[in-house]
């Protein structure tokens, strides 16, 4: 009977030094890790997304700002009945039980933290919920911030849009409080101002008991809101243009010719930016899949195209300045021009006779243009070419197509089509709004820009301004023959004259791989005496640039005429 006793007592002390040694484990050694454990199953952190900050134009209209929605969330630790409650939710919200029951299993996290099983919800059903919500224990419904475009599709490649950030991004924001169901700027300046439009996150820090249940707030940090960005944006001339296109595919740019300032830039056809706000996701799937109008693509600088006859003012300007012509120098058309065993016909047939230098401008001889390519070596019409802003990237911070110049030893044949614009030659519409730029100021060769404050922070890019140069001489020769372009009754600009302001231009007609099916071109600036507006328009496949580019560019001149009645310096 002892020595049973003895083993008892044996058994009972090993048992007892294995719990003490335990006890000795849990509290000694690993003890601050178990009670930083313990605390952050107390302490839950339940975040506040900031609103995206406010997109103004340069007259204060809004672009971008927040708007309310609302949202239809339950609580799990609320819940009584979850079956019962989504069936008499499913009617009002016109959704399935059986939808909405698979949406909360998906989104649920915590039990204190509200599921979302239904987003941007009508206000006018949100009230009816919010009036029966003590009838249904559970339920909330929240408003919420989301992205709102309030001119719709107005200028929408250049605002760019919004998405959830992908798995490779996600590591990289985290840091600066993005959730994976936040939304981030993909593209344009949503994305290249993300950082601050972005905001500061807030949130709650709040106390939960063993059940998951909230005791009480422990602190709470309010979401800043994003900075304000202004833009030199023209919202009501963008719009004037963007309309005046239609249902045409094209591109225009117009800016100040002395400092590079974006008052427009227009690329059709457009897209709602707001279907990706609010996470349309029917209709953001077909704007990402159109590959037959490419929306999404801002055709002003990410789309390069042969630039037919407005190439000849550059042309021109490579033969005075190598004094290969003088403006009085007349060349005769006979409507065609024999190279070699090739026969390059003028777009009359008929020929335009002998021709000066502002005649053929004025009547876009191809002619007088090819019979100067032959004169003026290839080295030198590149060279005009790349001094007008051609074949490189003019530094938009957006990013941008360079364009293409020819590098490769040319034939006769091709430096002659080179020099009407056709053959080895890509430019972008705003290449050639920086081009019309140079020649509205003699010389000024801008940077475009468009973003003028962020924040209290207030932007300039006209000092990255270069010059162009050329002799006065030069510059006024041509400028000549662009303003008889348009103001002469037989100029092909002549659908862009109008009395109320004076208009210097030229148009342009390029061939494309599509038989019969050219792209419209019409550049210049206005007014004449003291320009204020330098442009480009360009209409994809349009026909020619005499016809709806010419009528566009009047459009906004007389906008122009019609807002700012004295000339900018």
């Amino acid at each position: 009977m002892a020595a049973r006793l003895i083993r008892l007592q044996f058994i009972m002390a090993c048992l007892l030094g294995v719990l003490a040694l335990r006890l000795v484990h849990l509290q000694v050694i690993r003890g601050g890790h178990y009670r930083s454990l313990a605390e952050r199953n107390r302490l839950r952190v339940v975040p506040q997304p900031a609103p995206r900050g406010l997109i103004l134009d340069r007259r204060g209209r809004v672009l971008a700002s927040t708007q309310t929605l609302f949202r239809v969330a339950l609580i799990p630790q609320e819940l009584d009945d979850l079956a019962g409650l989504l069936a008499r939710l499913g009617p009002i919200l016109r959704r399935s039980p059986e939808t909405l029951h698979r949406t909360f299993l998906k989104e649920r996290t915590y039990a204190f933290v509200p599921v979302t099983v239904a987003s941007h919800v009508p206000k006018e059903i949100a009230l009816q919920l919010e009036e029966e919500r003590w009838r249904l224990p559970g339920l909330l419904v929240q408003a919420e911030a989301a992205r709102h475009y309030p001119l719709g599709s107005t200028a929408a490649q250049l605002l760019g849009y919004l998405s959830q950030p992908t798995e490779e991004e996600l590591p990289r924001l985290k840091p600066y409080g993005v959730q994976p169901k936040h939304l981030v700027g993909r593209a344009g300046l949503e994305r290249f101002l993300d950082a601050d439009l972005r905001g500061r996150p807030g949130g709650m820090v709040v106390e939960v008991n063993h059940r998951g249940r909230q005791i009480r707030l422990i602190g709470q940090r309010p979401s800043q809101p994003g900075e304000r960005v202004t833009l030199t944006l023209d919202a009501a001339l963008q719009s004037l243009i963007e309309q005046s296109f239609a249902a045409q595919p094209g591109a225009a740019v117009v800016l100040n010719p002395w400092t590079g300032a974006v008052l427009a830039m227009a690329s059709t056809p457009t897209f709602s930016p707001e279907a990706f706000a609010v996470q349309d996701t029917p209709q953001v799937q077909a704007l990402l899949t159109d590959e037959v109008n490419r929306p999404l693509v801002n055709r002003a600088t990410l789309a390069a195209y042969q630039p037919g006859s407005i190439a000849k003012l550059a042309t021109a300007a490579a033969a005075l300045n190598y004094h290969v012509i003088t403006p009085s120098t007349a060349i005769p058309c006979g409507g065609e021009l024999t190279i070699g065993d090739r026969v390059f016909h003028c777009w009359n047939r008929d020929g335009h006779g002998p021709l000066n230098l502002s005649e053929a401008l004025l009547h876009s001889c191809n002619v007088y243009f090819m019979t100067l390519g032959r004169w003026v070596r290839k080295d030198r019409l590149v060279a005009a070419l790349a001094q007008a802003g051609w074949g490189r990237k003019t530094g938009w911070a957006l990013g941008e197509q360079a364009g293409h110049l020819p590098s490769r030893r040319l034939t006769e044949g091709e430096m002659a089509l080179l020099a009407i614009g056709q053959g080895e030659l890509l430019a972008t519409p705003l290449q050639v709004a920086v081009t019309a730029a140079a020649f509205a100021t003699q010389g000024s060769l801008v940077q475009p820009w468009v973003v003028g404050s962020v924040g209290s922070r207030t932007l300039d890019g006209s000092t990255a301004t270069r010059r162009v140069h050329w002799p006065a001489e030069t510059f006024e020769a041509v400028r000549a023959g662009m303003i008889e372009v348009v103001r002469h009754p037989e100029g092909t600009g002549r659908r862009a004259f109008t009395p109320a302001i004076s208009i210097a231009g030229k148009t342009g007609t390029a061939q494309t791989h599509i038989p019969d099916k050219t792209h419209a071109w019409f550049i210049g600036f206005c007014p004449v005496d003291h320009p204020r507006l330098a442009f480009a328009v360009m209409a994809e496949y349009g026909g020619s640039g005499g016809d709806l580019p010419a009528e566009i560019a009047r459009a906004a001149c007389e906008y122009a005429a019609a807002t700012t009645p004295n000339p900018e310096p």
